[in-house]
């Protein structure tokens, strides 16, 4: 899977509210490093994909603003519609061999 369709996919499971396929894309050893902390491993990602999905509602994409990607990690901005309205979102990520996050 390349970087933009990780991209493309992540974004109709948010805007699905697919927790369960957006956990699908991080690796078993993932992290998700945040402002209020760490999220490690499966279990912490679901417990923060589900507060996150629930506090926005839905993401419909508006526009993909910056995308940038190297052999492993990729980069962007995007302009969403979320249940609280419009929202930029902004996102890096290291991948693994795998193509997981």
């Amino acid at each position: 899977m390349s970087a933009r369709d990780l991209f493309n996919k992540r974004m109709e499971l948010f805007s699905a509210g697919n927790v369960a396929g957006a956990l699908e894309q991080y690796a078993d050893d993932a992290e998700v490093v945040r402002f209020l902390g760490v999220a490690r491993g499966k279990q912490e990602i679901q417990g923060f994909l589900t507060g996150y999905l629930a506090a926005h509602g839905r993401f419909d994409l508006i526009s993909l603003d910056q995308f940038f990607e190297t052999d492993d990690a990729v980069m962007w901005e995007a302009t969403v519609d979320t249940a609280n309205g419009a929202a930029r979102i902004y996102d890096v990520m290291m991948l693994d061999e795998s193509g997981r996050i």
